[in-house]
């Protein structure tokens, strides 16, 4: 049996693979998933990809265009949660910020490069106010966000909805507003090592379709995701009307273009842009 090791951020969107170890689907495929959950996000996957401590991580869209354009040897396997990504828009408590405008707001970021960084100069782009490097606070994830806000050394933070609402409800955060990201929101990474094995990049893919779709079939599964997430069950049913997990091993090259495109807009590439099928695996299929 091979061990393989795979990271994804600690929320929701990520039950599926806990699921199919739970249940042995891919051990039944002759693999011994080993789960690491990466609290500093996309980020933090891409560099422990180019480590070589993580062999498959669950990445931002946004975040692994990114890493790829800057030099990074992971690349995508497909995509894993067709939907986007809802995005709240976070500020210190009392703070007064309006989020049409927060070209002078102090926005924390897990990581450079990381979904919490990228997508608010998305959201500068869709609402046509200029944000710069310099208004950023590195924070390392939601924890170190939360302190600064109570340090008064950051303003704004985005993260997803969902995973932010008990923040909300104890009263560390304030939600502004909402940042909806024009693309789907996960895809499936493999390092540069990973890579080199498409045979267990198949059965890896294999598994986790099957898992989702075992998982659609389930009665209780809003009740199980709230369980494990420590999340309200109304919350959980709320977001789950809109999920729409990937079924199939196939990527869109008119949605990563979109990415692309996009990132080279509000000049986060860096570099020439690449092309869709120089982000991906050999084996991936494109449409």
């Amino acid at each position: 049996m091979k061990t393989i090791n795979i990271g994804g951020v600690p929320e929701h969107f990520n039950y599926p693979w806990h699921y199919a170890i739970q249940h042995n689907l891919f051990a039944d495929k002759d693999i011994n998933l080993n789960w690491t959950n990466v609290k500093g996000g996309s980020g933090a996957m891409c560099t422990m990809l180019e480590q070589g401590q993580l062999d498959f991580a669950l990445v931002l869209t946004e975040g692994i265009v990114k890493h790829i354009h800057k030099g990074g040897k992971s690349r995508i396997v497909q995509l894993y949660v067709k939907s986007p990504l809802t995005w709240g828009i976070h500020s210190r408590p009392n703070s007064n910020l309006l989020a049409s405008d927060l070209s002078k707001a102090r926005i924390a970021r897990s990581r450079v490069g990381s979904g919490s960084h990228l997508m608010a100069y998305v959201h500068a782009q869709q609402k046509g106010y200029t944000i710069s490097e310099q208004n950023f606070e590195t924070v390392g994830n939601i924890d170190g966000a939360m302190d600064a806000f109570r340090t008064n050394t950051a303003d704004i933070l985005l993260w997803e909805k969902f995973m932010t609402q008990p923040y909300i409800n104890n009263g560390h955060a304030e939600r502004i507003g909402l940042c909806v990201s024009p693309w789907p929101c996960f895809v499936l990474v493999a390092s540069e090592g990973a890579q080199k094995d498409l045979e267990t990049i198949d059965r890896i893919s294999k598994g986790i379709i099957q898992s989702v779709e075992a998982i659609s079939e389930q009665q209780d599964t809003i009740e199980q995701i709230a369980k494990m997430y420590e999340l309200k069950t109304e919350q959980v049913a709320e977001w789950y009307s809109s999920l729409e997990w990937q079924t199939s091993p196939w990527v869109s090259k008119k949605m990563l273009h979109n990415v692309i495109t996009t990132l080279d807009r509000v000049n986060l590439l860096g570099t020439q842009p690449l092309l869709p099928y120089e982000m991906c695996v050999e084996n991936a299929r494109l449409y």
